[in-house]
């Protein structure tokens, strides 16, 4: 799959972004890619490293089902998603 870059050009599988991207199901899943790491982790709260922005999911039930050098998913019941 290949991603649109903002100049025109294509990111290629493997090539890191800058920035964030996020795919939201309903309240029950996101799938975000570009983040730089994990913050904080528990199952009302999980925090991200957005750069220059923490990137905070809250809600109940919350865990990351997968994770990749470059993506992660969140399930559970998704109430906010905050830019700190």
């Amino acid at each position: 799959m290949k991603l649109r870059k903002p100049e025109g050009e294509y990111y290629l599988p493997g090539e890191k972004m800058s920035g964030i991207r996020m795919n939201i199901c309903g309240n029950c899943e996101a799938d975000i890619e570009g983040c730089r790491g994990i913050v904080d982790y528990s199952g009302e709260c999980i925090k991200l490293n957005a750069g220059k922005y923490i990137l905070a999911f809250r809600g109940r039930g919350l865990k990351m089902r997968c994770m990749t050098e470059y993506s992660l998913i969140i399930e559970g019941h998704i109430l906010a998603i905050e830019y700190l």
